[in-house]
């Protein structure tokens, strides 16, 4: 096995070397016995990530139907839009009792 230089990682004397050994190992014992929730939170990231990407999806979905609802608001105001026109005359015509 070959013998780690512990002059580059500041550690030079054996105290320090077991506070670092001893502080590694809590930290690994941590780690290993929260890798469920660790994974978990990942795996939300994740998931939010996505969400985040769908919602993004469905602003753009959202502003080309505002453009469509747009135009046909202008169309109906101009009375233009023959959907609405027909269902008006088709309306009246029925209470005049035409049709």
């Amino acid at each position: 096995m070959e013998h780690l230089n512990l002059d580059d990682i500041g550690l030079t004397d054996r105290v320090q070397y077991n506070a670092a050994v001893a502080n590694f190992n809590q930290i690994q014992r941590t780690v290993n016995s929260n890798t469920d929730e660790i994974k978990s939170k990942l795996d939300n990231k994740a998931n939010l990530h996505d969400f985040n990407d769908e919602i993004k999806r469905l602003d753009d979905k959202t502003d080309a139907l505002n453009e469509d609802w747009k135009a046909r608001l202008k169309r109906v105001i101009l009375g233009t839009d023959e959907e609405t026109i027909e269902n008006i005359v088709t309306k009246i015509l029925i209470e005049k009792g035409v049709i």
